[in-house]
């Protein structure tokens, strides 16, 4: 996800634009499940893996 930020700083007294400043922030939280074969199985079992993998596609998930 990429977050725009414009910064306009306007001088109303002297008509003029002081600064303008323009950031772009990159955000990657990328997705790890470490866990030990049995605690896979349980997530499995408790109908976990849709609820952890739909609001990251792409990502890879497997036992550590």
């Amino acid at each position: 996800m990429k977050t725009y930020t414009l910064t306009i700083i306007y001088n109303d007294k002297t008509d003029e634009l002081e600064s303008l400043e323009e950031r772009i922030a990159e955000k990657e939280a990328p997705l790890s499940i470490d866990a030990n074969p049995d605690t896979m199985e349980k997530i499995f079992q408790a109908d976990l893996i849709e609820d952890l993998l739909v609001p990251h596609p792409g990502e890879r998930v497997g036992e550590a």
